[in-house]
């Protein structure tokens, strides 16, 4: 074979080599992960700023992982405690109740940020197992009691049933039995739980109708769980809870009937991407999208931490103690002493926007319907940005009981609280948009994908669409997605497209040629 030729394909075919100097520079392929908008920290509620910037800084992690953390958690401390109606006339209710979770690799940190933020949980439930370990005790000494007021009173009747004229003095006695009150068995205060079934969650439910956080530190695997057959139930059980005002009845052999009033579950956890990004194909593909993914309006997917340093210093301890005091508050918080309406219709109690703040949610509500709901082209991201509508109020409302814990005079959602709100909506929109365009921007993956293959020169130059799609390597498992990556790559000077006919003269040989793929060499020589 003469030295300024090769062979490509099967062998047949000579090539001319191609000079490094034919072929125009490699461009960049569009990264697969689209850009985020960072989190400013003017929009998270100022009495939450110091503590969770203190974190950030010793942790050196981004600060909407704490962020997304510490506002989901305090949406589960208020649950069905009370709601917001954003219209002034309207019945339209909504609790203040989000999903959310932080998207990053294992060395991101999100974990030990995710545990900082919850800490006061911990500080919670122990006085709680606390006050329960007090309260039972009591309830051990007047459940004897009852017991023996009751064992007397049943003997008394006994006695008293053996006599013919002893009808009223045995009615009396009847009735003090009747009015002997049963004490009540006291329940744990809940904050938290890692996992559980759906009847003992709604067990826990009957007994903290607010709600609860459900946590787990690695969300795909609670998703991936509601996916299996047979576990269909567990998934219709907790996009129910996602409203918060839904009920919950459940009956099983040995365990009786429980009746849970307020259906109300916060959930969040962590997430590495390419977990999220194989979750997000299944998950789609599998159940047609009915919504569960929409209802993580807090997921977060932030860059990683540039220029990294050491730390290390002591814990803001003000900032941590206003922090908690403040988390410690709303998990007691009486809502109607501090500006919430109730009234015989209302199922909760309930606040209204201020009228500057009124205002500012119409005119919010009337941009999302009218301009980002009718010109966004992915269904998926116009069905997440449709339940911004209940979005908005919710932060809005959990902002402004951050601030009345904090010490501002009770009254109608705030103006503050309302823009704070809507600045979260557009920040969490570029992530949104991140993290389904994992998904929805399959050209780019899959070109990705390829490149990383020719770098690593598991290709040969002159490979065809075959050779690639029968590795069955991700994001390149069929002739379509193949060909798709390759026009890419076409376009940013990285490969181009041989037409090879076929060698009618050869016996056997009909039908069309084939395309082979040439590399530009400045790929392979810059590795």
């Amino acid at each position: 074979m003469p030295p300024e030729f090769e062979s490509i394909g099967n062998g047949d075919v000579l090539v001319k080599l191609q000079d490094v100097n034919d072929w125009h520079d490699p461009q960049p392929i569009t990264p697969a992960i689209l850009p985020v908008e960072s989190l400013p920290i003017e929009i998270i509620p100022e009495p939450f700023q110091p503590w969770l910037k203190d974190i950030c800084i010793r942790m050196q992690c981004p600060l909407d992982f704490v962020a997304a953390t510490a506002i989901v958690m305090t949406s589960s401390l208020i649950g069905t405690g009370c709601g917001i109606k954003p219209k002034q006339k309207d019945s339209w209710l909504v609790i203040p109740n989000l999903w959310g979770g932080v998207v990053g690799g294992p060395s991101s940190l999100k974990s030990p940020a995710i545990d900082e933020a919850l800490r006061p949980l911990a500080g919670l439930e122990h006085l709680a197992n606390e006050n329960y370990e007090e309260y039972y005790e009591i309830y051990e000494v007047e459940k004897d009691t009852y017991q023996a007021r009751r064992d007397v009173l049943k003997d008394a009747i006994r006695k008293e049933a053996k006599k013919s004229d002893s009808v009223i003095t045995l009615n009396v006695v009847k009735e003090k039995l009747r009015q002997l009150e049963k004490p009540v068995t006291p329940s744990r205060n809940r904050y938290k739980t890692n996992d559980a079934t759906i009847e003992k969650m709604a067990e826990l439910l009957s007994e903290n109708p607010k709600g609860l956080l459900l946590f787990r530190d690695e969300l795909v695997g609670l998703l991936a769980s509601w996916e299996k057959e047979g576990r269909q139930q567990d998934r219709a059980f907790y996009l129910e809870s996602w409203n918060g005002y839904g009920s919950f009845t459940s009956d099983r052999i040995g365990r009786g009937n429980t009746y849970t009033e307020n259906l109300c579950i916060s959930i969040f956890g962590g997430i590495q991407p390419s977990k999220l990004e194989g979750y997000l194909r299944q998950a789609i593909q599998g159940y047609k999208n009915d919504g569960l993914l929409q209802r993580f309006q807090l997921l977060v997917y932030p860059d990683e931490v540039k220029d990294w340093q050491l730390v290390d210093q002591y814990p803001d301890h003000q900032a941590r103690e206003r922090y908690f005091d403040i988390v410690n508050t709303l998990a007691k918080m009486d809502f109607v002493h501090n500006g919430a309406q109730q009234n015989t219709s209302a199922r909760f109690p309930y606040y209204h926007f201020s009228d500057a703040a009124q205002q500012l949610f119409y005119e919010w509500l009337t941009e999302l319907q009218q301009e980002k709901l009718q010109t966004e082209d992915s269904p998926l991201l116009v069905e997440h940005f449709t339940k911004y509508r209940s979005l908005m109020p919710s932060l809005s409302l959990i902002f402004h009981l951050i601030d009345i814990a904090d010490g501002q005079l009770p009254g109608d959602v705030s103006l503050e609280a309302a823009q704070k709100a809507a600045a979260w909506c557009d920040y969490l929109e570029s992530h949104a948009r991140r993290i389904y365009g994992l998904v929805t921007n399959t050209r780019a993956n899959a070109a990705a994908e390829l490149l990383e293959r020719i770098k690593k020169k598991a290709l040969q130059n002159g490979f065809t669409v075959r050779e690639v799609y029968r590795h069955g390597w991700h994001m390149l498992i069929n002739r379509d997605s193949v060909q798709d990556a390759c026009v890419e790559l076409i376009e940013a000077n990285i490969l181009q497209a041989n037409e090879i006919a076929p060698d009618f003269g050869k016996p056997g040989v009909s039908g069309r040629g084939k395309i082979e793929y040439l590399i530009n060499p400045k790929v392979l020589n810059n590795g």
